[in-house]
This record gives C-alpha cells, sequence and structure tokens, in this order.
C-alpha cells in the first residue's frame, strides 16, 4: 500500500470516530439517571396519603366537609368513604358540635350518596342519640327507599351488629309512614327479585321493625 493510501485512509478513520464521538448523546445534568419528573408529583400524592392515614375518621370527614374547593358530589363521596367506623360523639368534640350540620348536609345532598357507600352509611351510627339518631335514620330510610336491592344487600351482608342497628333505623323512620303501605310497597317490589335467604331474613326484620318501632 502506498503512503498516500495510508495517509487517506487514516484521515477517513479519524473523521469517522469524530463523526461517532459527536453524536454520541450526553446525559443531562439536571437529570440524574433513573430520576423521574414525575417524583414531585408522586412524593406530593405520598405526602397526603400519609397525612390523611395519619388523621381519625373524623377529622377526615370535618376536613372534607369544610373543604370549600370541593363539589357537593366530590364532598359527600369523600365523606361517605370515611363513614364507616366514626363516633359522632368524638365528632362534636373536635368540631365544636358540628355533627348534626354535617349529617343534615348528608341529608340535604342524599341524592348523591353513591350506592357503593351504603355500607358505610350504615357502619356510621356509633356515637349517635336524639336529634341526631333520627336525622341519620331519615338519611337511611331516604336510600333504603331510593334502592331497596342495594340496601338490603348491603344490611344482608352486614355483621349482626350494624344489621340490626340498620334495620332498626330504618324500620323508625318508616314507620313515620303508614306501616301498611309500606309493607304493601316492599312486598310488590320483592316479588320481582330473587332474593336469598339472609335477604329474606332482613326484610322480615324490618316488618317485625315496623309493626313495633320501639
Amino acid at each position: 500500500m502506498s503512503k498516500g493510501s495510508v495517509f487517506v485512509s487514516g484521515a477517513c478513520t479519524t473523521l469517522l470516530l469524530a463523526v461517532i464521538l459527536g453524536c454520541t448523546p450526553h446525559a443531562d445534568p439536571a437529570s440524574p439517571s433513573g430520576a423521574s419528573n414525575e417524583e414531585p408529583k408522586q412524593s406530593a400524592a405520598s405526602a397526603t396519603s400519609t397525612q390523611h392515614a395519619q388523621q381519625s375518621k373524623e377529622e377526615l370527614v370535618l376536613s372534607f366537609y369544610k373543604d370549600s374547593s370541593l363539589s357537593d358530589e366530590a364532598k359527600v363521596r369523600h365523606i361517605t368513604d370515611h363513614l364507616a367506623g366514626i363516633h359522632w360523639g368524638k365528632m362534636n368534640e373536635i368540631s365544636e358540635h358540628q355533627s348534626m350540620e354535617i349529617i343534615d348536609y348528608l341529608y340535604k345532598q342524599r341524592a348523591l350518596v353513591p350506592s357503593e357507600s351504603f355500607p358505610n352509611v350504615i357502619k356510621g351510627t356509633a356515637g349517635l342519640d336524639g336529634a341526631l339518631t333520627e336525622e341519620y335514620d331519615n338519611l337511611m330510610e331516604d336510600l333504603f327507599t331510593r334502592d331497596k336491592t342495594t340496601m338490603i344487600r348491603a344490611l344482608a351482608d352486614m355483621d349482626k351488629t350494624n344489621r340490626v342497628q340498620g334495620i332498626g333505623g330504618i324500620g323508625y323512620a318508616l314507620s313515620y309512614r303508614d306501616p301498611k303501605e309500606v309493607k304493601k310497597e316492599i312486598q310488590q317490589w320483592q316479588a320481582g327479585q330473587q332474593l336469598t335467604t339472609a335477604e329474606k331474613d332482613v326484610i322480615r326484620a324490618l316488618f317485625a321493625k315496623l309493626d313495633n318501632p320501639y
């Protein structure tokens, strides 16, 4: 091979290396390897989740109730998501006696209570007394009237204590109407249903409560 050929070959090799090196991507010093732009969002979400986990149910419900940035639909959903196990006496203690106000709000917005939250509503009766009990019973009765299928199924799947409490509250509120008419309405609905034994037991217990609401 001539010296000229060697020179040309060497020059081409040098040029090729320069092109390759020039095209090699460099790591962005502002974005370390493995880092993600989503990390701040994830950290914020994690912090919010941790904060909620540290709050009691009463504190959570109160915070959602007071959150003016939420629509009524979102507020009702958030509140009813956390009703199971709430104690309304404790709510009064931390909220300057706003339990009635919150329950009254739920009653007024009862059309927005999602059916999947019915079990939470049934389990949210601890600490009720007097006027609070009556208002909460009215809420459960209205949900029952709106969607008997879901409410009866929820009661049938409930533990005994909450089932008895729920049936008692609904039966008491229904007793303000003509019990015969209420039973007739339920029987007409029942005729078109395929109910389980547990669901039939709920209806029998409800009828018994209508006969003796006190």
